[in-house]
C-alpha cells in the first residue's frame, strides 16, 4: 500500500448538507458538495445547480476552469459565444461540457419546472465572472429572480 492515500478519506456530501455559501448568479442556485473547503480537494469541485422555472443567468464564464454538467431534470438551453450567438438544449441524462473562458448563458426552457444539474469543475475555488456588459445579447427570463444573499 502506498503512502499517497495516507490520511485521506472518502467523503460523502449528503443532499441535505449542501452549502449555498458560494458565488451565485441570479436565477441559478449553486449548492456546493465539494470545493476548497474539502481538505483533500486539489483539482475538482462539485455542486448541484438549480435553475428556477423560466429563469436565465446573465452572460458569464468560469475563468480557467472547465465545467461538466449532468442534467438531472428539466430542459436546459445553453447559449455561448462572444455575443451568445450559438444555442443548444440538453435534457435529463445529457452531459454538457463548457470549456474554460467560454462566455455562456444558461436558460431554463420551462416556465413551469425547475431544471437541476450535477456539476463538476476543474478547480476547487468558485470562479464566476459575470458579464453584465453583454446584457444586450442575453435571452431574457420569463420570470425574474434575484441572487440569494
Amino acid at each position: 500500500m502506498s503512502d499517497i492515500s495516507a490520511g485521506k478519506q472518502i467523503r460523502i456530501a449528503r443532499r441535505d448538507a449542501l452549502d449555498g455559501d458560494t458565488a451565485q448568479t441570479p436565477g441559478l442556485i449553486r449548492d456546493v458538495a465539494f470545493d476548497a473547503r474539502n481538505p483533500d480537494a486539489a483539482h475538482l469541485s462539485a455542486f448541484r445547480s438549480t435553475v428556477k422555472p423560466g429563469a436565465v443567468t446573465g452572460a458569464h464564464h468560469h475563468g480557467d476552469q472547465e465545467t461538466v454538467l449532468y442534467v438531472i431534470s428539466g430542459t436546459s438551453r445553453f447559449r455561448w459565444g462572444d455575443r451568445l450567438e450559438y444555442v443548444a438544449e440538453a435534457g435529463p441524462g445529457d452531459f454538457v461540457f463548457i470549456p474554460s473562458h467560454v462566455v455562456h448563458q444558461e436558460i431554463n426552457a420551462s416556465a413551469e419546472f425547475e431544471t437541476v444539474w450535477a456539476v463538476v469543475r476543474s478547480g476547487v475555488d468558485p470562479v464566476v465572472v459575470n458579464l453584465p456588459e453583454l446584457d444586450a445579447y442575453i435571452e431574457h427570463a420569463e420570470i425574474e429572480y434575484t441572487a440569494p444573499q
